[in-house]
């Protein structure tokens, strides 16, 4: 059977759930007038990488969940080569990558409805990091910012 090819442009839209959230200084509707879709969640673990927090991937059956908000590109191909260079990604070499694009299935807040989007998720050994609690890095700013 033949493979199909996935292009950007089939995917307009790109899960955040750290710095790029909108409030924050790299806001994502700032950077390339990204337009919010809404509250969402993955399923995976969110730890504390000092400056910013990384997701990776639950395994089947896990409940843990990382929170963050769904956005959809005005030009996914132009959006996604900028975030690929902040989030140093190299697409010829993801093992030298510090964060890896992937597809991923998003469940919107409101409605619970399910979507593919892009998301970009740590690709280091998380042995000696912090997990956010509840997978929420807005909470774990806040909890910092207060204490």
């Amino acid at each position: 059977m033949r493979e199909k090819v996935l292009r950007l442009t089939w995917c307009p839209f790109l899960f955040v759930y750290g710095t790029l959230m909108g409030g924050f200084d790299e806001d994502l509707q700032k950077k390339v007038g990204a337009k919010l879709v809404g509250g969402a969640t993955i399923r995976g673990r969110l730890y504390d990488l000092g400056e910013y927090p990384g997701a990776k991937l639950a395994d089947k059956g896990s409940k843990d969940l990382v929170k963050g908000e769904l956005y959809q590109l005005a030009d996914p191909e132009h959006a996604i080569k900028i975030f690929d260079r902040y989030e140093e990604y190299f697409p010829s070499a993801p093992h030298k990558s510090l964060f890896v694009r992937k597809l991923v299935t998003v469940s919107l807040v409101e409605g619970g409805r399910k979507r593919k989007a892009w998301a970009y998720l740590y690709n280091r050994p998380v042995a000696n990091d912090k997990l956010v609690p509840n997978g929420d890095y807005r909470n774990l700013v806040a909890v910092r910012f207060w204490s």
